[in-house]
C-alpha cells in the first residue's frame, strides 16, 4: 500500500490499482473532511528560510546579555541577529516591580562585570533602587570555627576598594532590563518569543528560497549553515548559533557536543527573608549538610540561598513560615548537632509554636554563651519573617562540557558550564564568556573573517576553556572539602580560614581575582 501526493490529486495505491479518496470515503462526509484536512497540511510547502547572520537560542540572563550586547556594538550594525526564547519576553520586558517585597530568584554579579553591562549601556534599564552593592562578606565553618571577614578590621587599606565587590539584583528585574535596553534602542535584533525550537539539522549548500538580507550575501553562502525551525513554522539559516539555552540545551545536542559531571544530590532552596535591621553585608556558614548564604538587599529584605538533602529541602519547603524562619535563624548560629535536634523535632510533626519556642530558647541559650566583643558582627542580623510562597528548590549539579565550539555553534553560560551556587559565580562565568566571544566576533568582523568560521571559534574556545574548568574545580574542591566531618580536614580548613583572615594582602587578592 502506498500514498500518492501531487498539488492536484491524491491517491491510495495497492499493487497495481488506485483508488481516490473521494470513492473511497463518498459515504462518509465526516471522513473526508478529515483527510482532505491532513492532504492540505502534508502536501503544503515549506515555509521560505530566512537567512540571519547570529542566532541566540535561550532567552535568560546570558542570552539576553548576549543580544544586548551585539546590538550595542557598532562592528555587528548590518547584521541580522535572531534571540529565540520558549518564554514571554514581551511580558519580562514589561514587567512592574512590586513594591513590598524582592522575588527569590536572584543573581550576584561582580563589580568587574558590571563595568562591562555599564559600558554596553545595558546596566541603566534596570530598576537600579532594588539593586544591593555590598562590600563585605563574613564566611565561617559551623565544625571547625574558622572564620574570614572579608572587611576585618587593621587592613593597612580596604580590602574592598568599590561601592561594592559584588552586586545583587534579582533575575526578573535584571532581564527586563536587558529587554528594555534592545527594545528602546534602534537594533537589529528580531524577538522569537513564545516559540520553541523544533529542530536544528545542517542545511545544505544551497540558499533556494532565502531572503537576501543579511552580511551571508556579500560572498559565497557557506556549506552546510545551521537551519533552525520553529514551533511556529518560520525557519532561520544562521552563519553562527549561539547556546544560551541552559543546562539541558538543544544547540549543544544539535552539535554532538559531549556533557559530564556530578550530581550533588542535593537541592539549593531559596527564600526571600525580612530582617530585623538594614543590612549591606554577605553571610555564609558552611553546615555539615551544606552551605547557607544571607545575601543582603535593600530596605532590611535579603536573599536565602541553603544547600540541603532532598530529605531535608522537602522538610523546609512544607514546614510553616513561622517555623522555617526560626530554623533560618539557628542556622546561621548553632551548632551542628543542634541543628540535627531542631530537624528531627521538625519531622516528628509537632505545632509551629513549638518549633518556634524550642529554636528561640536555644537562641537565647547561645547568645548568653557568646561574649560581646567585635566579633559579634560575624552574625547577620536576625530574620523577623520569610515572605509567603518564596520557598523554591532546584538541583545541584556540576556540568561540563567536550568543548565551548563546534561547526557554527558556540556555547555561553550554563549550555557550556554548570557549578553548584555557594560562590555566586555562574551567570559571572557566562557574561565572562560573551566579553570574550564578542571581542572575538568583532576582530574576525573587521578583518573580513567569518564569524562561523571553526578558525574563528577556536580562539573563544581557547580563552575559554580553561578557565571555566578551573572555576569548576575550585567550587568542586570546596564543596567537598567542607561537606566533610573528618576530623584532620575540618582542623586544616579552619586553620586555613584563620590564617586567611590575618593576611589582609591574601584575603585582597582572593577578592580581586575572583570577584571585584
Amino acid at each position: 500500500m502506498g500514498l500518492h501526493k501531487s498539488p492536484s490529486r491524491i491517491c491510495l495505491s495497492f499493487g497495481r490499482f488506485s483508488i481516490s479518496p473521494q470513492l473511497l470515503f463518498a459515504r462518509s462526509p465526516s471522513v473526508w473532511r478529515i483527510w482532505r484536512r491532513y492532504s492540505h497540511n502534508s502536501t503544503s510547502s515549506l515555509a521560505p528560510i530566512e537567512l540571519y547572520d547570529v542566532a541566540i537560542v535561550g532567552g535568560g540572563p546570558v542570552g539576553c546579555a548576549l543580544a544586548g550586547t551585539l546590538s550595542s556594538m557598532q562592528a555587528f550594525e548590518g547584521m541580522r541577529i535572531a534571540l529565540i526564547d520558549p518564554g514571554r519576553l514581551s511580558v519580562t520586558r514589561q514587567w512592574k516591580p512590586p513594591l513590598d517585597v524582592y522575588l527569590s530568584r536572584t543573581l550576584q554579579i561582580t563589580a568587574r562585570n558590571k563595568r562591562f553591562l555599564e559600558k554596553c549601556g545595558l546596566w541603566a534599564r534596570c530598576y537600579t533602587d532594588r539593586v544591593q552593592p555590598f562590600n563585605r562578606a563574613v564566611v565561617a565553618d559551623a565544625l571547625g570555627h574558622g572564620t574570614v571577614d572579608l572587611a576585618a578590621s587593621g587592613t593597612t587599606r580596604p580590602v574592598l576598594s568599590e561601592a561594592g565587590v559584588a552586586y545583587m539584583i534579582e533575575t526578573k528585574n535584571f532581564v527586563s532590563g536587558l529587554l528594555q535596553s534592545i527594545h528602546n534602542t534602534d537594533t537589529n535584533i528580531d524577538l522569537f518569543e513564545k516559540v520553541k525550537v523544533a529542530e536544528i539539522d545542517g542545511g545544505s549548500g544551497s540558499a533556494n528560497n532565502e531572503t537576501a538580507n543579511t552580511t551571508a550575501d556579500r560572498g559565497s553562502l557557506a556549506p552546510s549553515l545551521p537551519v533552525i525551525s520553529l514551533s511556529c513554522k518560520r525557519r532561520l539559516r544562521t552563519r553562527l548559533l549561539i547556546g544560551a539555552d541552559g543546562v539541558n540545551s538543544c544547540v549543544r545536542k544539535y552539535a554532538g557536543i559531549g556533557t559530564y559531571g556530578t550530581e550533588y544530590s542535593q537541592f539549593g532552596l531559596v527564600a526571600t527573608l525580612c530582617l530585623e535591621d538594614l543590612n549591606s553585608t554577605a553571610y555564609q556558614r558552611f553546615l555539615p549538610t551544606g552551605p547557607i548564604a544571607m545575601l543582603p538587599f535593600p530596605g532590611g529584605f535579603a536573599n536565602l540561598v541553603w544547600s540541603l538533602d532532598q530529605n531535608l529541602v522537602q522538610l523546609l519547603k512544607t514546614v510553616p513560615e513561622g517555623a522555617f524562619t526560626s530554623l533560618a535563624n539557628a542556622a546561621f548560629r548553632l551548632p551542628a548537632y543542634e541543628m540535627e535536634y531542631l530537624y528531627g523535632l521538625a519531622r516528628t510533626g509537632v505545632s509551629e509554636s513549638e518549633i518556634i519556642a524550642e529554636a528561640k530558647w536555644r537562641l537565647e541559650v547561645f547568645d548568653r554563651s557568646r561574649p560581646i566583643h567585635p566579633s559579634s558582627r560575624l552574625f547577620p542580623p536576625t530574620i523577623a519573617a520569610t515572605s509567603p510562597k518564596s520557598r523554591i528548590s532546584f538541583p545541584l549539579r556540576m556540568r561540563m562540557v567536550d568543548s565551548l565550539i563546534a561547526d557554527r555553534v558556540a556555547l555561553v553560560g550554563d549550555a557550556g558550564h554548570v557549578m553548584h551556587p555557594l560562590a555566586g559565580q555562574g551567570l559571572n562565568m557566562g557574561l565572562e564568556d560573551i566579553q570574550c566571544l564578542v571581542d572575538i566576533l568583532e576582530h574576525a568582523v573587521l578583518t573580513g573573517e567569518d564569524i562561523g568560521a571553526r578558525s574563528v571559534l577556536s580562539r573563544y574556545n581557547k580563552q575559554r576553556y580553561v578557565r571555566n574548568l578551573a572555576m569548576q574545580g575550585i567550587v568542586d574542591k570546596t564543596w567537598h572539602i567542607f561537606g566533610t566531618s573528618i576530623p584532620p580536614v575540618v582542623a586544616a580548613r579552619s586553620q586555613v580560614m584563620n590564617w586567611l583572615d590575618m593576611v589582609p594582602t591574601a584575603k585582597r587578592l582572593l577578592v580581586e581575582n575572583a570577584m571585584a
